[in-house]
């Protein structure tokens, strides 16, 4: 089955990293799989449980911690990239990638799926923005946050924490990259406590310039 030309908005990565919260998390421990096509476009291809599947891992095997072809830690998630392969992408994060550890840095980032894990200090309510493309899930202190498994362009997701508040809740990031370029994963609240906090005029006039710039792509379609 061909995949759907999607449409890339440029801007769209930049704006969600200016939506600030009071959630923070200093240190992530992060794992990278090279997988499947079958796994990254199911219906769970952004979830927790799909790091269960037995085709999760270079279609044979489950994804587990010990068999992860990337690690690092970090203390951020910021990454965007157009046609990229595993070095590159991770070459492209704002934050700096600690105890890397990359045995594909040449594979190509489609298709792949990557766990974040940590812990996030959170009140309640405490918003959380992601900036994706391709799926995402995002589960805070056992709440699905944000589930945006499928497929899409670059998109802004947006979810809400409504648990207690927690200064030490532990979070899951799932995120999978399919169907060609751009891989980007932006999470606006995972960041160090001493982040800046941009003007709320700032926000506003570089929203304004972004949403001015849209332009459109076709990405290639490949079989499921």
């Amino acid at each position: 089955m061909q995949h759907t030309t999607r449409r890339a908005i440029l801007g769209i990565t930049a704006i969600a990293t200016l939506f600030v919260g009071s959630a923070r998390a200093d240190f992530i421990t992060a794992y990278g799989w090279s997988t499947t096509e079958a796994i990254v476009n199911s219906a769970t291809g952004a979830t927790a449980a799909s790091l269960a599947l037995a085709t999760c891992h270079n279609g044979a095997g489950a994804c587990t911690t010990a068999n992860a072809d990337v690690t690092f830690t970090t203390t951020g998630v910021d990454f965007s990239a157009t046609g990229a392969n595993v070095g590159t992408w991770l070459g492209s994060s704002a934050f700096t990638l600690d105890n890397l550890v990359d045995n594909i840095p040449t594979n190509s980032m489609d298709p792949t799926i990557w766990m974040f894990i940590g812990n996030v200090s959170v009140t309640s309510p405490d918003p959380f923005t992601i900036a994706h493309d391709d799926g995402t899930t995002l589960i805070v202190n056992g709440q699905t946050v944000v589930n945006a498994p499928g497929p899409t362009s670059p998109a802004t997701t947006s979810g809400t924490y409504t648990g207690p508040a927690n200064g030490n809740a532990p979070f899951e990031l799932i995120y999978t990259e399919c169907c060609g370029g751009p891989a980007v994963l932006q999470v606006s609240l995972l960041a160090p406590q001493n982040a800046p906090v941009p003007e709320p005029g700032s926000v506003v006039l570089l929203g304004a310039a972004l949403l001015g710039v849209v332009a459109f792509r076709r990405k290639s379609g490949q079989p499921a």
